[in-house]
């Protein structure tokens, strides 16, 4: 489903992504670098677009002490088309902190043991249990 202005797409499954998230409390500008939270555990596992969107709108909401309520615009919609594309996401609070959900493959995903990965495999076909 698509709002039109922010397409959502089945690309994410196609390429086999799932994604890690990680809160930092320190501006964007001095964050770690995607590699360097590749190696580290993520503070979540995120198995779709949607839940790419609303535990990056809870993080943020979180860090600036905002109410649960407060309205993100159209971030949650660019958030999904973007996710939905298998891209990775790195936004945050203006020097307090930087929310990013990295989109990784099964290649990439160093930590097979500590979260089960999604049950979609690269070109869309379901894995085999």
């Amino acid at each position: 489903m698509s709002d039109g202005q922010w397409p959502v797409s089945d690309e994410w499954e196609m390429l086999g992504v799932h994604w890690h998230g990680h809160v930092e409390e320190v501006p964007m500008a001095v964050a770690k670098t995607r590699k360097e939270r590749l190696v580290a555990l993520p503070d979540e596992v995120l198995l779709t677009p949607q839940e790419v969107a609303a535990w990056l709108a809870g993080a943020v909401k979180a860090a600036a002490g905002l109410p649960e309520d407060a309205n993100f615009g159209d971030s949650v919609s660019v958030w999904v088309s973007l996710a939905s594309q298998g891209e990775s996401i790195v936004t945050g609070v203006r020097q307090q902190c930087t929310v990013a959900a990295d989109a990784v493959t099964d290649t990439e995903c160093d930590c097979q043991s500590e979260h089960e990965k999604p049950a979609v495999a690269r070109l869309g076909r379901r894995r085999r249990s």
